[in-house]
């Protein structure tokens, strides 16, 4: 084989590799995760932590001694004494250029204890930023699950509408034989294709949809280029708390913008403290050796010891004005953690009373979606015997689209009340909907979005006029497989999930 085809084949089979690596579908678990690692708001809030921790070293680098050296050279306009007097009756050399070189020493004894202060302000800030950090990172993991979970509902739903356009081309057709053997009106045709125009219109504005949330989950997971591909979701069961006393004992002592106010309110503390501590005396150890010359380069050294003490006695009331800006902070901190508990309380609540009530609005929608697909069969018959018009079964045919609609509304809605309240109660983490055994699919639970065989089978059901048996059984094999545990709850949060969005 030539070298230039073996470099073709080559490059074939790197691009085949890559695209099917490309296309491996991405769990919801493993975007939570690359959100966490890959998102630039994320590295950013990292960066300020990691500035922090520096901030922290240097607070700590302030009670060490502080070592200068120095060095000079001066030309003076008249001789001056290169070094001090060193003995009596010994008049030093004089010089008119003098160089000298030396170290100096500085200790600090008493601050007035804004040394201990500035250690523990800075490690306090610290916390305040790495809790903002977990803050951040759980509204971006909530946009995470919001966005991948829309996306999926608009996928199912353009399924749902794809197999109804075909149901609808199907009976456009048969009305169509009808009416060239006088069996049915014009009019019916004029009926049935506006409601297809309409589901075609609905397809265009649910895969705009489907687009927008891909390219928003892109945006969140850090990425550029295309969108990923998403797989269905698994039925995990994150753990919940028990009861709203339970949930507001794990907000309080986890959410992270409670640990974060509390931080600032140390911090605040600290600010006060060195505000006082300006008004106190500061003691230094210092200590300086040196060797000076003068034109001859002959060395003469010295050295001093002392002890150094700093009295601020007047500045204009500013030390004063910083102690009581400070205790300002403290008391606005306090009133920020006052309504940050608040807050929290009527998060967690409504968190929490979701839960109850999500698991009936997921029954109600199953059973309507049931009643639909019975009146369309219904209908379906009674249309096929002369009995009603062709209004009757568009009317029927579009009940049944609500009612699915509903329901795969409710189902996806369960995953993001479940994220909703592990926001609530500050347990919300990457691996929150991760699979025991995230590595294969044997064993696990039904997916939540496995929807399609169950719609399909209604929409045969009415074009193709199968038995109300068969069709029972269809659906009801489909149905078992649509629900999902019955330990799983939600509220019905995503026509505004995306707009609650992360503080990034």
């Amino acid at each position: 084989m030539k070298p230039q085809s073996r470099l073709l084949l080559f490059v074939f089979l790197l691009s085949a590799w890559k695209a099917a690596f490309a296309a491996d579908p991405l769990p919801l678990w493993e975007a939570m995760e690359r959100a966490a690692q890959f998102n630039p708001a994320i590295k950013s809030q990292q960066a300020e932590v990691s500035r922090q921790t520096l901030e922290q070293e240097i607070a700590r680098g302030q009670h060490l001694p502080r070592l200068d050296l120095n060095a000079a050279y001066t030309r003076h306009a008249y001789p001056s004494l290169i070094t001090p007097i060193r003995e009596a009756g010994v008049f030093p050399p004089m010089d008119r250029d003098i160089a000298n070189i030396g170290l100096a020493l500085t200790l600090p004894l008493y601050r007035g204890g804004k040394l201990v202060a500035g250690e523990a302000l800075a490690a306090h800030s610290r916390e305040a930023s790495v809790q903002g950090l977990r803050a951040s990172g759980q509204d971006l993991l909530f946009n995470v699950v919001a966005t991948y979970t829309k996306a999926l509902h608009f996928r199912q739903l353009g399924r749902v509408i794809d197999s109804r356009i075909q149901v609808l081309q199907r009976e456009e057709k048969d009305i169509g034989l009808r009416i060239r053997e006088g069996r049915a009106a014009r009019l019916d045709l004029i009926r049935l294709q506006t409601q297809l125009s309409q589901a075609r219109y609905d397809k265009v504005s649910v895969s705009q949809g489907e687009k927008d949330a891909l390219s928003l989950l892109t945006a969140l997971l850090g990425e550029r280029g295309p969108a990923p591909v998403l797989s269905a979701l698994e039925a995990t069961a994150p753990a919940l708390p028990a009861s709203f006393e339970a949930a507001m004992s794990r907000a309080l002592q986890q959410r992270p913008d409670i640990l974060r106010l509390d931080a600032m309110g140390k911090v605040a503390q600290q600010k006060t403290a060195i505000a006082r501590g300006d008004r106190l005396p500061q003691v230094d150890l210092v200590a300086r050796a040196q060797e000076s010359t003068g034109g001859d380069w002959n060395g003469y050294d010295d050295s001093q010891i002392g002890v150094q003490l700093s009295l601020p006695l007047f500045d204009g009331n500013i030390r004063k004005r910083r102690v009581e800006q400070a205790g300002i902070e403290q008391r606005q901190n306090a009133l920020l953690q006052e309504d940050a508990h608040n807050r929290i309380a009527s998060e967690v609540e409504q968190a929490f009373g979701a839960l109850a009530e999500s698991q009936a609005r997921l029954d109600a929608a199953a059973q309507g979606e049931t009643e639909a697909s019975e009146a369309l069969r219904i209908e379906t018959l009674r249309y096929r015997s002369g009995e009603n018009t062709i209004t009757d079964l568009l009317g029927a045919e579009s009940a049944l689209w609500s009612a699915t609609a509903n329901r795969l509304q409710a189902g996806y809605d369960i995953t993001v009340s479940q994220a909703q309240l592990l926001r609530a109660t500050g347990e919300l983490a990457a691996d929150s909907f991760r699979p025991a055994d995230a590595g294969g699919k044997a064993g696990m639970q039904p997916s939540l979005s496995a929807i399609a065989p169950r719609t399909l089978a209604h929409y045969l059901a009415w074009h193709e006029g199968i038995t109300a048996c068969e069709a029972d059984i269809a659906a009801g094999n489909a149905h078992a497989a649509a629900i999902p545990d019955q330990s799983l709850t939600a509220k019905n949060l995503a026509a505004h999930v995306i707009q609650q969005g992360a503080r990034l």
